[in-house]
């Protein structure tokens, strides 16, 4: 015996799959976005506790003073793409520095 064909059903199931689809695609996008490799991640990590840990009247750094602060830390604790490392941890410090020294 045929069913009859439903087009509110289908079209409620097709939203609801490309719903799940994008939603997906969106949490895997951003978490690309926030570094790929554990040594990145872990640059990061470093870098936002160190712009953290800033004085309060500090200012933040230049690029160049960055990439210095960057390849001390590379030293102690890199591994991995230093060129990656140094990016991750200068986009860490700056988010770690402004967390805690808000603009004014």
């Amino acid at each position: 015996m045929a069913r009859e064909f439903k087009q509110v059903r289908f079209f409620v199931v097709m939203a609801v799959a490309a719903f799940i689809v994008c939603g997906v695609t969106a949490f895997y996008a951003h978490r690309a976005e926030h570094r790929r490799t554990p040594e990145e991640r872990q640059a990061y990590w470093i870098g936002e506790k160190a712009g953290e840990q800033a004085p309060r009247d500090a200012k933040l750094l230049t690029p160049a003073g960055l990439n210095m602060m960057a390849q001390k830390y590379f030293e102690q604790h890199g591994s991995g793409n230093k060129q990656d490392w140094d990016l991750a941890f200068e986009h860490g410090y700056e988010d770690g520095f402004n967390k805690t020294h808000p603009r004014q």
